[in-house]
């Protein structure tokens, strides 16, 4: 007898609901761990690789007017002779190993003496306390390491200077002035440092080399506080046969 082509056998029957089954249980299995993930990012726990501090600033290492005030016997070292100088605002800063080229806006001390941090997480800040990039002595920048809205699907990830601590001895940073001036540096030390460190001056004052120093946040994530622990900074030195204009 010839079955109709309309009529479906038992054995049919079963593969299409074993096939049904599997696919609700795997849309079910994805929506759960969907949830469990949203779940995990909101309380903190997990965080996908970024830690969505935000706006928290990422030097904190407390009141530096003590460190800032001018000494009657300081001097600032000399800049270097026969290499090219211009007075022109700073414009970027780049790390070609990570692919950064960032704005640089330059920023200062609030009233209680604490480094201002950017206000968005691809900018960087040069600060005025510090030496101008080209004149001798300590360039101070800094950026955020991660932000809470920039990842995929809106959700927390890595900001301007996320990979500033997977730098390593050698490698270029370059800061470019508006003009067309590009000084060149070469990493020489990285440091994981406690904000809270009596060191500050180190970091942020005067150096008798050309240098710039990069700051961010590192470190543990504290969830409640949305702070990091930690700073990654990182010292460069100017290449100056390099320079260029």
């Amino acid at each position: 007898m010839t079955q109709q082509l309309d009529q479906e056998s038992p054995s049919s029957n079963t593969r299409w609901n074993r096939l049904s089954l599997l696919i609700m249980g795997t849309g079910l299995a994805a929506l759960l761990a969907s949830a469990v993930l949203f779940g995990l990012i909101f309380s903190g726990v997990w965080d996908g690789g970024a830690k969505a501090s935000g706006p928290e600033t990422p030097t904190g290492f407390g009141n530096l007017k003590v460190y800032l005030t001018p000494q009657p016997t300081a001097t600032l070292p000399p800049a270097p002779t026969g290499t090219p100088q211009s007075v022109a605002p700073i414009a970027r800063v780049v790390i070609p190993k990570f692919d950064v080229d960032a704005p640089v806006l330059t920023l200062g001390i609030d009233e209680n003496g604490i480094m201002e941090a950017p206000e968005g997480p691809w900018d960087a800040a040069w600060y005025d306390f510090s030496a101008r990039p080209g004149s001798g002595g300590n360039a101070v920048f800094s950026g955020h390491v991660d932000w809470y809205n920039i990842g995929p699907g809106g959700g927390p990830g890595g900001a301007v200077f996320w990979n500033l601590k997977d730098l390593e001895q050698g490698d270029a940073v370059e800061v470019h002035l508006e003009d067309g001036t590009v000084y060149q540096y070469q990493v020489t030390v990285l440091r994981v440092i406690d904000p809270n460190t009596t060191d500050v001056g180190e970091i942020v004052g005067p150096t008798e080399d050309e240098v710039i120093t990069l700051i961010t946040c590192g470190g543990t994530f504290n969830p409640e506080t949305r702070h990091y622990n930690m700073r990654v900074v990182v010292r460069a030195e100017r290449i100056v046969e390099s320079a260029s204009r």
